[in-house]
């Protein structure tokens, strides 16, 4: 079989014939809102396959990831009809819709935002046609969230989540196939009652091998820049937002350094409630709690290289790929039941804990197990590179076309 030939442009419809054996490539069309970098290098490796042709469809113009990704497979950025303005559930993409209805790849897949009039049209008109379609699906959310003072109750409560929840099981139930983004994922989906076999697991995935040859001097500059030498270095990455439960992270940090003056708290990411955590941090602690703000990919390497413990105390994350890149970094992990990644990357006690959301004393007696048992950092850390070596771009990709292959038999 050659090499699918990975081109600049999609535009002319016969190039999709181009460099490619038609009885034995399959050619997947994917349509997503905007991925992030991880997920475009997991969308890299897949269009790398020798037997996938695959085509993307961006549903927001200008996306970051998309640009960098220009040359590492195809895609298109679709036009929006409705004006860009509006919340993105409201946005339509004709060109979308068309394309669901006329052209001939072998497979469909949807992905992201399943309230957008975009995705529910694509849905009718796949269903319509009886041809091969998946759907590429985080774990719910649970419905205990409609009762908590941080989610958005416009969209989690009353009428909209009855909705809401009605149109998500139609939709598995509609497609062939549910891609599943990680074991707790397909748990959920088992329980509003899909058949397993009609679901598969694939995660988020990210490059785990950059974390492997990072620049000693940037790992230097960073600790000398906070001044972490002789410290149990704490680290959390993410948006500061209420649903990253960062208050959690805080106040049980707190507490561990009243006992220990030889730690430190990292807090990567920026976010409407950056100023009033900052605020927050008593006097006495503020020499060891340090809010860098946002941070470039290209430079997040050396602070995860810097840190000794990652946590992670989400209220709600379907995944959170910033544990791949923890564990990765070969960091032992502290991190939320409520964290999808937890179920798949973090083994109790092996290499990490894992907690109940709100659990301020229950993290800081983990937080202080680190700084009191220095010598199990290492084999925690070890544990956490070995079990994230199977969520590489290149595994997931070959979990990727596992899926295609099954809905297209």
């Amino acid at each position: 079989m050659r090499t699918i030939e990975i081109r600049e442009s999609v535009s002319n419809p016969t190039a999709s014939n181009l460099g490619r054996e038609t009885t034995n490539t399959v050619r997947v069309w994917l349509l997503t809102n905007a991925p992030s970098p991880y997920q475009a290098e997991l969308l890299t490796a897949i269009s790398e396959l020798k037997n996938i042709e695959l085509d993307v469809r961006f549903m927001v113009a200008g996306s970051p990831a998309g640009r960098a990704a220009s040359s590492r497979f195809p895609f298109k950025v679709m036009r929006s009809l409705t004006p860009g303005f509006l919340r993105e559930e409201l946005l339509i993409h004709p060109r979308a819709i068309w394309e669901c209805a006329f052209t001939r790849h072998d497979c469909y897949v949807l992905s992201g935002m399943y309230t957008s009039l975009t995705f529910l049209l694509c849905v009718c008109v796949l269903s319509l046609r009886r041809v091969p379609w998946l759907v590429w699906f985080e774990r719910p959310h649970p419905k205990s969230l409609e009762d908590s003072n941080w989610s958005p109750r416009l969209i989690m409560s009353g009428p909209a989540r009855r909705i809401r929840a009605a149109v998500h099981q139609w939709i598995l139930k509609s497609a062939n196939r549910v891609i599943c983004i990680g074991t707790s994922a397909k748990e959920a989906y088992e329980e509003f009652g899909l058949a397993e076999d009609k679901l598969d697991v694939l995660p988020y995935c990210c490059d785990v091998e950059r974390y492997d040859h990072v620049n000693p001097s940037t790992v230097e500059v960073v600790r000398q820049r906070h001044q972490l030498a002789g410290r149990t270095v704490f680290l959390f990455s993410g948006q500061m937002i209420e649903r990253k439960g960062v208050d959690t992270a805080l106040r049980a940090f707190e507490q561990v350094a009243r006992q220990h003056q030889d730690v430190s708290f990292i807090l990567l990411g920026d976010g409407p409630l950056r100023s009033s955590l900052m605020s927050q941090v008593s006097e006495d602690h503020r020499s060891q709690i340090h809010f860098p703000g946002h941070i470039a990919q290209e430079e997040l390497p050396a602070y995860f290289a810097a840190a000794d413990v990652f946590v992670f105390p989400s209220r709600h994350d379907g995944w959170g790929v910033v544990i791949n890149e923890a564990c990765a970094a070969r960091l032992p992990v502290i991190t939320t039941r409520q964290t999808g990644a937890a179920r798949d990357l973090v083994e109790e006690g092996r290499s990490g804990f894992v907690l109940e959301r709100d659990d301020v004393d229950g993290f800081a007696r983990s937080m202080k197990y680190f700084v009191t048992h220095p010598e199990d950092r290492e084999s925690f850390g070890a544990r956490s590179r070995e079990l994230v070596n199977a969520y590489s771009p290149e595994k997931g990709a070959e979990r990727f076309q596992q899926a295609v292959a099954r809905a297209v038999q």
